[in-house]
C-alpha cells in the first residue's frame, strides 16, 4: 500500500500484516519505509480482546531460554539489571526476535558506544560484554523485564 512519508512528504510504502505467535495470539505488523529520504517506523499491535499483561519478567539461566520470543511493541521498555542495562522505548522501533537476539542488540549498542571511551567507561562495556557471553553460553543468570503500558509486547517460552 502506497500512502505519504510522515517527514519529507514523498510516497512511502506501508505495509500491515496480520501475524499469528504462538501461545500469544494474533498480532498486526506495521511497517513504513520511505525510498526517497530512508524514514523507516515500525510496529506490533496485538489485536486478541481482553486484558494483555503490562509486565514480562524472566529468568534466563540457560542456553535454551535464548530461544524464547520477545515480543516488544514501540512502547515497550526492557531491562536487564545483571548488565545495568535499559532499552528505552522509541516510536517506530518494535520488533519480534529471542532473548539473545535481545541481547545481540544489546552488545552492538554497547560495542559502538564504548569504541572511544576510555578508563572506567571502557572497563564497564568490557564487563557488559564479557557478561553477555557468559550467559549466552549458559554461564550466568539474567533477569529480562519488560514494561509496556499498552500490553502489547510479551515474552513467551518455548
Amino acid at each position: 500500500m502506497k500512502g505519504r512519508c510522515p517527514v519529507c512528504g514523498a510516497e512511502s510504502n506501508q505495509e500491515f500484516k496480520p501475524y499469528n505467535i504462538p501461545y500469544f495470539g494474533d498480532v498486526m505488523l506495521f511497517a513504513v519505509s520511505c525510498p526517497s529520504c530512508g524514514y523507516h517506523s515500525s510496529d506490533v499491535m496485538l489485536l486478541s480482546g481482553g486484558k494483555n499483561k503490562k509486565r514480562h519478567e524472566m529468568l534466563v539461566s540457560s542456553v535454551e531460554d535464548l530461544n524464547t520470543t520477545v515480543v516488544r511493541s514501540s512502547y515497550g521498555r526492557i531491562e536487564i539489571p545483571e548488565l545495568g542495562v535499559s532499552v528505552e522505548p522509541r516510536k517506530g522501533e518494535s520488533f519480534i526476535t529471542t532473548v539473545e537476539g535481545v541481547l545481540m542488540r544489546v552488545e552492538r549498542v554497547v560495542k559502538m558506544l564504548s569504541r572511544e571511551e576510555e578508563g572506567a567507561r571502557k572497563e564497564r562495556a568490557e564487563r557488559i560484554l564479557r557478561r553477555i557471553e557468559d550467559i549466552k553460553a549458559g554461564k550466568a543468570k539474567m533477569k529480562l523485564i519488560i514494561d509496556d503500558p499498552t500490553g502489547n509486547s510479551a515474552i513467551i517460552p518455548r
